[in-house]
């Protein structure tokens, strides 16, 4: 019995030292300072570093996030950013004292156990990162703006004879506010790995309507015209050649109308234009880009020939010299314009050209009407309105003489036909338009001097002159 009451307290005691050492290691193991072993944040170990040396550590860390490289790709174009300049932003700011508290929450033995296991099995806490939104915004849309760009046709002109071909460019523009909410959902949610990355902005390319291929198309002369302004006044040449200038190299596109007045107005001498005669209230008068008429009237003749859609022309208040009656077409501030519509189907090129004494027109583009087809621009002068007269007593002048003052001119009304022939045979005849042109009036001066009155200013011119002779012997002598 007293052997057994010994076994029994030898047991107990054993067990008390048991209890006892594993309580003193449990303690020791638990009640260690710093980071216990197998405590990792992200890739960042931590194991036995006190918080003074883990936040120096972790400070690495974070500066080498901040520093890793994004390419930023825009369609074929990349820009390298770093996640500091994205706004790269750590939520769990407490990452550190959330580590230093594994193995230091709940029971002596719950602790423990945990830390055994972090020994064989290192645990992570993970940083919650996220993109300041205004940083991002700001440095993302500094760094990628300039990429944007708007969409141009491809250009077209011509030189030395030949057609030259600029390409057209596309039209890009970034969609910024779906950018940058999928690379703040990449970097918060999906950049696990924190490695350097690229990112593909969302972009939307703008095509451009008209390409090379489509300017390609301009290879045929669908109709010119050419008059003479060589024996123009300097002014009036210099303002033909500036309007042509204008116009030439102008391309109109399919359903696109052109204005001649657009074009060439305002008529200042900053645009290269001069004074010069042109119509007004039925007579010729100085104004600025007087000869302009001869530039629209040429291209007129140029359209037509072409056979393209004429909106707007108007005839001038008289006849003029360079062009068939009816076959004018007048620029006259907004009221009288040339406007014409390009109906086909691919663009139009205007070729203008002046040498000094010619100025010629021609339209460009893709020859659509049979070889066998031919037209004739024909002017057919309909009623003739000679001009009325007016007389004026003229007391300066003898009696019974005349003489103009202002010679009138005819008027007229006239039609321009278009005659279209198949195989030289006439199949059409189409009527382009009617005009109406004002006679004006001879102004013609009547002598009402009579013979004495002329015999009196005679005496009295010669009295003059006598007294005019005395004096000038008189200062001589002197």
């Amino acid at each position: 019995m007293k052997q057994k009451r010994t076994i029994i307290i030898v047991i107990i005691v054993l067990i008390l030292l048991l209890i006892g050492t594993c309580g003193w290691y449990v303690y020791t193991v638990t009640e260690q300072d710093g980071y216990y072993t197998g405590v990792h944040v992200e890739s960042v170990d931590l194991s036995g570093l006190t918080k003074d040396e883990a936040k120096e550590k972790f400070e690495q860390y974070w500066n080498s996030l901040l520093a890793t490289e994004v390419e930023i790709k825009i369609g074929e174009d990349t820009e390298s950013m770093t996640m500091e300049e994205l706004g790269l932003t750590l939520s769990n700011t407490d990452v550190l004292e959330e580590a230093y508290e594994l193995g230091r929450t709940g029971g002596i033995f719950t602790r423990f156990f945990q830390i055994k296991k972090m020994e064989k099995e290192p645990q992570e806490v993970k940083l919650s990162v996220t993109l300041n939104a205004k940083t991002e915004e700001e440095n993302l849309t500094e760094r990628t703006q300039s990429y944007e760009h708007k969409k141009k046709n491809a250009k077209i002109k011509r030189k030395k004879g030949e057609f030259v071909i600029t390409d057209e460019i596309y039209g890009l523009a970034i969609n910024y506010e779906e950018s940058l909410q999928q690379l703040a959902d990449k970097v918060s949610s999906d950049w696990n790995d924190r490695e350097p990355f690229s990112f593909d902005m969302t972009i939307e390319v703008d095509n451009p309507k008209y390409t090379a291929e489509d300017m390609k198309q301009i290879t045929d002369k669908l109709g010119s015209y050419s008059t003479d302004y060589g024996s123009s006044a300097s002014g009036r040449k210099a303002n033909v050649a500036q309007g042509a200038d204008y116009i030439n190299g102008t391309v109109v596109y399919p359903g696109k109308t052109f204005s001649v007045y657009e074009t060439v107005a305002p008529f200042t001498s900053e645009r290269g234009y001069a004074l010069a005669g042109s119509y007004e209230n039925g007579k010729t008068v100085q104004s600025m880009g007087g000869g302009i008429c001869q530039v629209s009237t040429t291209l007129y003749n140029a359209v037509i020939r072409a056979e393209l859609q004429v909106d707007e022309r108007s005839p001038h208040s008289m006849t003029v010299s360079y062009v068939p009656r009816a076959a004018d077409a007048a620029i006259a501030g907004t009221y009288k314009d040339l406007k014409f519509t390009n109906d086909t189907d691919t663009p139009i090129y205007i070729e203008g050209k002046t040498d000094g004494s010619t100025i010629t027109f021609t339209i460009w583009g893709k020859e659509t009407r049979p070889e066998n087809r031919e037209i004739e621009i024909y002017s057919e002068t309909t009623s003739t309105s000679p001009p009325s007269e007016k007389k004026v007593k003229d007391k300066t002048l003898e009696e019974g003489k005349t003489k103009i003052l202002e010679q009138g001119r005819t008027g007229y009304t006239a039609k321009l036909w278009k005659i279209i022939k198949i195989d030289g045979e006439q199949t059409d005849k189409i009527l382009l338009n009617t005009s109406s042109y004002s006679s004006t009036t001879t102004k013609i001066a009547v002598g009402t001097k009579k013979k004495e009155e002329e015999k009196k200013e005679e005496k009295q011119d010669q009295k003059e002159e006598e007294k005019e002779t005395e004096e000038t012997a008189q200062e001589d002598e002197e």
